[in-house]
């Protein structure tokens, strides 16, 4: 049996999943997505989108779509928010030769998955199934036959491989009984998402601000039409008194002063997980984004490395298909692999580590360190090439 004869079964319809069939179908290869859900997710979830992430966009000929949806972020800097001042102020030109999109893009990622699914379903080899939600799934050796509940019964559907997109509780990790190891940080994270302009409340404000406080850091994210403003909450806080809108008013008044009207749209109250799967393949069935790994998102890094993952498994999949035994696939998860822990994790795990200091010896060296870095170009052109995930070309 030619397993080429069947499609690549795709479980979750999340960027990482949408993304993996439109790099898939774009080279030829037949490619179905399953998701659980009748629609597309509309949850508060990530919104940044790096130079290499948009790279990859223009590849598969939908990056002039997800731009249009977003809100280019040409600096990104650094606050100490006692003293109200700018510590470090990183602009996005200092890599402008090293890539066609310098700057990072926010954009949420409910709004950029409905740019892929009509992106994937224009295509001759893309297909997208809503309302399938996977049951299990069986490696038949030169296939696998996975199974999935819809509205109108049971589906069986064959596949030549079976990729789980499907996040960080994943059935597909979960059936091959992957061991996901790592940490839960010990914060909470807030966020409120309101039409409030920071612009005049925060002068010289970038649109990307990290607020340093060992006691209550924030970060500011302007998008399209929204300003997400992420608090840590306090150990002792009690979360329904926190979410109470009385009181997410109070907090943002703490933080800003005296500000206009404005409308609360949306909050959000969650911990961060920082994990990665003892390995991304088992025969013919491998794991890509959150189902394989996930970090705190202070980077923003996590939505990005799973677009990757995607980029990395197309070629080698696009390779099986020109004729290479699939044991490149264990290239895949180790490359991926590798990559989630030196890389991904140790970078946000550090941008972490700066928002939560409290040390006033370490955070002035924190401070210090970050000025030097962004005062010297070829220091910063190297800060920014790492925080865009281009590291490659320093």
């Amino acid at each position: 049996m030619n397993s080429n004869q069947f499609p690549i079964l795709i479980v979750g319809a999340g960027p990482v999943g949408l993304s993996l069939a439109l790099s898939l179908a774009r080279a030829g290869i037949q490619a179905e997505v399953f998701e659980a859900d009748e629609e597309l997710n509309t949850q508060i979830r990530a919104s940044t989108f790096h130079p290499k992430t948009l790279e990859l966009f223009e590849t598969w000929g939908v990056v002039d779509d997800v731009i249009k949806h977003g809100y280019k972020v040409n600096q990104l800097q650094y606050w100490e928010r006692a003293s109200r001042t700018i510590i470090a102020d990183f602009d996005y030109q200092v890599i402008a030769k090293d890539t066609k999109y310098p700057y990072r893009l926010q954009c949420p990622q409910h709004i950029a998955t409905r740019v892929l699914k009509p992106a994937v379903e224009v295509t001759e080899f893309g297909k997208v199934h809503m309302g399938h939600k996977l049951i299990d799934f069986v490696d038949c050796g030169t296939h696998v036959r996975a199974r999935f509940e819809t509205k109108n019964g049971i589906v069986e559907k064959d596949g030549s491989y079976l990729c789980g997109a499907d996040g960080t509780h994943s059935t597909v990790r979960k059936q091959l009984n992957i061991g996901f190891q790592g940490k839960t940080y010990e914060d909470r994270f807030l966020l409120i998402g309101s039409d409030l302009n920071t612009n005049d409340l925060l002068p010289n404000a970038a649109q990307v601000c990290y607020v340093f406080d060992p006691q209550e850091w924030v970060i500011i994210l302007n998008l399209p039409d929204i300003v997400r403003v992420v608090f840590r909450m306090q150990n002792d806080e009690d979360e329904t008194i926190a979410m109470q809108e009385e009181n997410l008013r109070k907090r943002i008044s703490n933080f800003f002063g005296e500000v206009p009207d404005y409308k609360v749209k949306t909050t959000q109250l969650y911990r961060v997980h920082q994990r990665v799967a003892d390995t991304f393949r088992v025969g013919r069935v491998v794991l890509v984004g959150d189902s394989a790994h996930n970090n705190n998102p202070s980077g923003g890094m996590g939505m990005n490395s799973g677009i990757h993952d995607a980029a990395n498994l197309t070629e080698k999949l696009e390779r099986i298909r020109n004729g290479e035994a699939d044991s490149i696939l264990d290239d895949y998860s180790t490359e991926r692999r590798k990559y989630a822990i030196e890389s991904v994790q140790l970078y946000s795990d550090q941008q972490y580590k700066n928002m939560a200091m409290t040390s006033d010896e370490e955070r002035v060296k924190r401070n210090e360190s970050l000025a030097e870095i962004a005062n010297d170009p070829a220091k910063a052109r190297e800060y920014l090439l790492k925080a865009s995930m281009l590291e490659e070309r320093i």
